[in-house]
């Protein structure tokens, strides 16, 4: 089978690719002003909704419920199925840890932070796909970590969001691992034969299944029911701003494109939504801050913009 996406294909993959951008920076706001009156633990469940319904859309219209029924010619495999749940259980994981961090850092800090799962996505990708890297990816790793570390200094003689700011860097490294593997995750689900609907559908309901099983075993279920309708309504937005919007893109752009192509586009999310918080949510914001967020999207940049000569080819 030719795992090489045809010129076309990816031609058609960018405004795609753009939609995630757009959809995720968005819902970041969201998740902020949710989390600031919201107990973080409930996040991953109440944004999860909206993408498991698009799921179950989806299956229902393109009928490919029989991808999952053993027996079936569409069967794709047991070994497939568990990429998804696998898909779903890590990214949730990871979402967690997001929520706690963007209650202490706020979006400045965590999202640009958050951004290196460029970084993880890309060297899984090149160990399990094989997607070669260039050497200059390295010159972007540098810069990542230099733009991060500016923001560090920047927000530190800055008004950080919360005393706490600064634990903000490891849960999003924590966040950034598990979206870049969940990510390579996805696309070789769907280069296996996984149809988008299914792999949604599979992804979504192992995700909330996970959040539900993560506020059992915290003893926190209760808060699903006490959450004020401000900040579930906050959270559902976010959901269907990233869950639908951004996880459809971004489903579409990696059958389209390579991963690295795909996770080109996102170094525009950290200015995204650094802008929309300082504008929208006030957060604070000084040059060296703006520098370094800038600092790390060129990095990532450079570590995806050098694709393999067989991506260049028309």
């Amino acid at each position: 089978m030719d795992t090489i996406p045809s010129f076309e294909a990816r031609r058609h993959g960018e405004p795609w690719a753009l939609g995630t951008v757009l959809g995720y920076a968005s819902a970041n706001i969201f998740d902020r002003l949710a989390i600031v009156h919201a107990d973080p633990l409930i996040g991953p469940v109440v944004r999860g909704l909206p993408s498991l319904l698009l799921g179950i859309i989806l299956v229902w219209k393109h009928r490919t419920l029989d991808q999952l029924r053993p027996g079936s010619p569409r069967y794709m495999g047991w070994r497939v199925i568990l990429t998804f749940v696998a898909a779903g259980m890590i990214s949730t994981s990871g979402l967690f840890l997001y929520y706690f961090a963007i209650r202490v850092g706020g979006v400045t800090i965590t999202i640009p932070v958050q951004e290196t799962y460029v970084i993880w996505g890309t060297l899984i990708a090149w160990v399990v796909l094989r997607e070669r890297i260039h050497r200059y990816a390295l010159v972007g790793v540098g810069l990542i970590f230099a733009g991060l570390l500016g923001l560090a200094l920047g927000q530190a003689t800055g008004q950080p969001s919360s005393p706490l700011w600064y634990w903000a860097i490891p849960l999003g490294f924590g966040t950034a691992l598990a979206y870049g593997v969940s990510g390579v995750l996805w696309r070789a689900g769907q280069l296996r034969g996984a149809h988008q609907s299914t792999a949604i559908l599979l992804q979504f309901a192992t995700s909330v299944t996970v959040g539900l099983v993560g506020l059992l075993i915290a003893g926190r279920t209760p808060a699903l029911l006490t959450t004020n309708w401000r900040a579930l309504a906050a959270l559902l937005t976010s959901g269907v701003l990233s869950g639908v919007l951004a996880i459809y893109c971004m489903f579409t752009a990696l059958r389209l494109m390579a991963v690295a192509r795909v996770y080109a586009f996102s170094s525009l999310t950290p200015l995204a939504a650094t802008l929309f918080a300082h504008i929208f949510l006030h957060e604070f914001l000084n040059l060296l801050m703006l520098l370094s967020i800038v600092l790390v999207s060129t990095g990532v940049i450079l570590t995806q913009i050098f694709r393999p000569n067989d991506e260049r080819q028309a």
